[in-house]
């Protein structure tokens, strides 16, 4: 599905805040499948909400803006992880291997 633009002239339709996203465009960013696609539009703590309802819409510029605060949010808890435990802890936690490599003689 092609997300829905604005007409406009000149270059303002490649503008993400003239893009609007529906929900299966929305979903097909994320690659998510249609349940949880829809389960996750509706959790607040995880999507901003929609600039439009009635059908719902999400501007492109401020989902790529939701996306640069998670990472950046995501990074900044890995930084404070990687503080806290040696990197010899990290490998204890880790679970132990499913299956040892038959080792020949």
């Amino acid at each position: 599905m092609k997300p829905h633009t604005e007409h406009s002239e000149g270059n303002d339709a490649e503008d993400p805040r003239n893009v609007f996203l529906d929900a299966h465009a929305v979903m097909q960013r994320y690659n998510w499948g249609k349940s949880r696609g829809y389960m996750n539009l509706k959790d607040r703590d995880l999507m901003p909400p929609p600039v439009m309802t009635h059908p719902d819409r999400w501007r492109l510029d401020q989902l790529q803006r939701w996306e640069e605060f998670r990472m950046e949010r995501a990074e900044r808890k890995l930084a404070k992880l990687a503080e806290l435990l040696p990197r010899e802890r990290l490998s204890t936690m880790l679970p132990p291997p499913k299956r040892r490599r038959n080792q020949s003689a």
